[in-house]
């Protein structure tokens, strides 16, 4: 009944849907054929407008087309014609047909039979006449509209007949597209046709002549009628409209349409959209209402079945109540004790778990009136266990009471084994098979049967609750899923506080590894990372030592050691590299080192593989060596190694490990740190073509220098050299081998100066140095000297030339001259430029600056001659430059 009144409901609405759609229809068809009826006539009247303009003009040439120039005329229509271009020819014809002038595409001089028919008609007639000639004139193969109009002469004989085609299907794309119902659009067939059924244009227009053209021109010829008055449209258009039948691509479709008559012209306007198209929109409007209407029966559907369902659950339920009631009286007791349980395990911490099962042993005897109740653990890795917690009446029963998975003792039948194998509660009398071993002691305690369940916890360890009774009256199905839960809730007490214990220890090596981290990425140096990383896995692991070993020119030595095992891990002594490859030796390193991950050894006296030391107090006593690697950050190869000592061979558990990982982790980014910030430095402070110091690096060297002279009560000499004539070796020789000149001069420099002088490059063939601890007058002289005869010997380059160079330099005197570094270095560079002024008439090399406020006890043995005691002496002479 219910789908019968919803067929019902859907059949009228669809009705009421198809009715509202086909009078949109309807409405916008007609509204379309009479915007496409008024704007082919606003286009009429423009043509015919410009038809007596253009007539107008050609009428004043009319009495002598015999003289007049024809090109003129010519020139005239085809202007016209641009002017509008849906006129495909216009033509002047005088009244013995010949064509004096014409703007077609191809001039004719003859007109057709057709044409002298219709200039008949217009001798005859006086105006703007129109007509249809059969022939094809339309450049895209359809018929075309002929307006006429005959010139008369002052006694009304006809003096010449202006003739055009107007192909009006070019118009019809002006058309306004109109907005009908959705989709319908896209469908929509629009055109022109004669009042004989002659097709002149469709829009859209078609690519060839189709069939569906020839249809519809066909059914327009036999459906031409006189036009209707107007009238309101309520309810049909006032347009022939009616159901059209054509062919298209071979398949029949019903089209609806609608067909006006044109004013003044032999014309009729159509609009026509499938039938199909109109279905679309109809179900496009329906399918979704329909949807919902299926969807809310079967959600009706749904909800009685559902109700019946319902209906019969009430009637198990109230059954099953029946039974309950039953049974409560007997499970009260067991309900009770399985809240009190729940109630006292959620309130107790990890601290006091055997004083935990201690209290509730002793509460659940008196809530279930038993005569002894145990509660057990048996961990995974052991197969038997005494009871952790027993209390009652029959506690005497309790002693020795063992239980757990083994399989060969005398328990394996006994229920508690079973129920640990099952991890179901189970139920003996004292009478069963499986209470055996246990009846006599039984017998004496008063005991009649037991309840046993049995919980897991992830680990695998089994709690174990027993409650042995003097009567089974009390012991129903129920009462064992009870039971059952209490040993459940037993488990997950020992889960939930082993979780909060690692918790609070992941913690704490969370905070740990944070510290260590802050205090690695703040150190400086490799030294202070290795301190940093033995400090504090010594504090956090709880190991007894920790030693840290890194590779250091091929060599892996003992950085660093921390605990109270110091002195008794003394016999751990460097191991060369080629040693660790080949596992020579160092036994625990080598493993540690080709592995590549860590490595965990308990009991190591046990292990015969490492030394006899560990077979000795106090390393004897130890229980746990652990290893892990460093490894570069870049590269993933090992740099070091790391080895814990822990007396506890359970130390170190998965979370340390991860832990002492991390640790190791941001131990390499550190070190990596430390040395990009070394080698950084270096580069600062190096030139890079020699390997010297840099101009930074030099000046500080000279302000170090300045203090240490100070404190000694020496004397210091800064000076600056330059090559003579170096560009020329650039410029003969490339700049390839000036470099290598260079770096021989620097090596020439390194190996002549003594070991507390300091040299360093500015630039380019300019030297600066620093030369210390001189005390007596003829120290600088002699140093000098040596270095110009080291410096000024042939250098041979690396293409084989041999090339001579001289040198010119610049020095002053520190504390005569007691000024900033940098001003030290001014007053070389002016010494510099002196003996470069003398390169000529020099006879030494170096030149010392001076002044008259500041005399210099060094300058008066050093410099050269008295020439050069000053800047103007009066004996220079001029080298001349070549």
């Amino acid at each position: 009944m219910g789908f019968i009144v919803w067929a019902a409901a859907a059949l009228g609405y669809g009705i009421q849907i198809w009715r509202s759609v086909a009078n949109q229809t309807w409405l916008q068809l007609d509204a379309t054929s009479v915007l496409a009826e008024s704007v082919t006539e606003q286009n009429l009247k423009q043509y015919f407008r410009g038809f007596r303009f253009l007539d107008h003009h050609i009428e004043e040439d009319a009495p002598y087309f015999d003289r007049a120039d024809k090109q003129k005329i010519v020139a005239l229509l085809r202007q016209f014609r641009g002017m509008y271009p849906d006129f495909d020819a216009v033509f002047v014809i005088l009244p013995g047909g010949r064509v004096i002038a014409s703007a077609s595409e191809q001039e004719q001089r003859e007109v057709h039979a057709i044409t002298n028919a219709y200039l008949e008609i217009l001798s005859n007639q006086r105006g703007v006449r129109t007509s249809f000639p059969k022939e094809k004139a339309s450049a895209a193969g359809l018929a075309v509209v002929r307006l006429g109009f005959a010139q008369r002469t002052a006694r009304g004989s006809t003096a010449y007949d202006l003739v055009a085609d107007v192909d009006l299907h070019r118009q019809i794309a002006s058309w306004l597209r109109p907005e009908l119902i959705t989709g319908t659009d896209r469908h929509l067939q629009m055109g022109l046709v004669t009042r004989q059924g002659d097709l002149l244009g469709l829009w859209p227009e078609p690519t060839a002549r189709t069939t569906y053209a020839e249809g519809l021109s066909a059914w327009l010829r036999l459906h031409a009628l006189p036009p209707l008055p107007k009238a309101t449209l309520v309810p049909a258009p006032v347009h022939d409209v009616g159901l059209l039948h054509v062919d298209d691509a071979g398949t029949d479709r019903m089209a609806w349409s609608a067909l006006v008559p044109l004013k003044g012209v032999p014309l009729e306007a159509f609009v026509s959209i499938p039938s199909a198209t109109v279905r679309d929109a109809w179900w496009q409007q329906l399918r979704i209402p329909l949807l919902e209407w299926a969807l809310l029966g079967v959600v009706l559907a749904l909800m009685a079945l559902r109700l019946n369902k319902l209906q019969r659950l009430e009637h198990q339920r109230a059954s099953q109540l029946a039974q309950a009631e039953r049974t409560a009286r007997q499970s009260s007791l067991f309900y009770a004790a399985l809240a009190h349980t729940t109630q006292a395990l959620m309130g107790h911490t990890a601290s006091n778990v055997s004083t935990t099962f201690h209290d509730l042993a002793t509460s659940l005897c008196i809530l279930l009136q038993a005569r002894l109740v145990c509660v057990g653990r048996f961990p995974a890795d052991r197969r038997r266990s005494e009871m952790a917690a027993c209390a009652g009446p029959a506690s005497d029963f309790a002693q020795h009471l063992q239980c757990g998975n083994d399989q060969h003792g005398p328990e394996r039948w006994g229920p508690g084994h079973q129920a640990i194998a099952t991890g179901e509660a189970q139920h003996a009398t004292i009478e069963s098979p499986e209470f055996g071993p246990w009846r006599q002691r039984a017998q004496a305690c008063e005991i009649a049967g037991v309840l046993s369940a049995a919980a897991r916890t992830q680990t695998g360890e089994a709690v174990l609750v027993c409650a042995y009774y003097s009567s089974d009256s009390v012991i129903g199905p129920e009462a064992r899923q009870v039971f059952q839960r209490m040993a459940d809730a037993f488990a997950e007490y020992i889960e939930r506080q082993a979780n909060i214990t690692k918790l609070e220890r992941i913690e704490r090596y969370r905070s740990a590894r944070r510290k260590i981290q802050r205090g690695l990425l703040e150190a400086t140096a490799a030294g202070d990372v290795y301190d940093i990383l033995a400090q504090t896995l010594a504090v956090e692991t709880g190991a007894d030592a920790v030693e840290v070993f890194a590779l250091e020119a091929d060599i892996l030595k003992r950085r660093v050691v921390a605990g109270a095992l110091e002195h008794a891990l003394s016999h751990l002594t460097d191991v060369p590299l080629r040693a660790l490859a080949k596992g020579e030796g160092a036994y625990m390193r080598a493993r540690v080192w080709n592995a590549r991950a860590p490595v965990l050894i308990q009991s190591p006296s046990a292990d015969p593989q490492l030394s006899p030391r560990w077979r000795e107090p106090p390393l004897s006593d130890m229980g746990l060596l652990a290893g892990w690697p460093i490894l570069a950050v870049d590269t993933g190869e090992p740099t070091g190694v790391v080895l814990l000592v822990a007396r506890d061979p359970h130390a170190i558990d998965e979370e340390l490990q991860h832990l002492v990982t991390n640790i190791l982790e941001s131990a390499a980014i550190a070190l990596r740190q430390a040395r990009d910030r070394q080698r950084i430095e270096a580069l600062a402070l190096t030139d890079s073509l020699t390997g010297l110091s840099n101009r930074r690096a030099i000046l500080e060297h000279i302000s170090q220098s300045l203090v240490r002279v100070k404190n000694r009560r020496k004397q210091m000499a800064i000076g600056i050299l330059d090559l003579d004539d170096f560009k020329t070796i650039n410029d003969t020789w490339g700049h390839a081998q000036g470099d290598a000149l260079l770096r021989e001069v620097s090596r020439r420099l390194q190996a002549t100066l003594r070991i507390p002088d300091a040299v360093g490059r500015l630039g380019g063939d300019e030297f600066v140095l620093v030369l210390e601890e001189l005390s007596t007058s003829p120290d600088l002289p002699t140093i000098l000297d040596r270095l110009e005869r080291e410096l000024t010997a042939p250098y041979t380059l690396p293409g084989g030339a041999s090339v001579g160079v001289g040198i010119s330099l610049g020095l002053t005197i520190y504390p005569s001259d007691d000024c900033a570094p940098d001003i030290l270095l001014g007053h070389a560079d002016e010494a510099l430029y002196t003996i470069k002024a003398r390169k000529c008439s020099r006879q030494r090399g170096w030149h010392i600056w001076s002044q008259a406020a500041c005399p210099n006890t060094l300058s008066d043995a050093a410099h050269d001659g008295p020439q050069h005691d000053s800047l103007h002496a009066k004996g220079d002479r001029t080298c001349k430059s070549s």
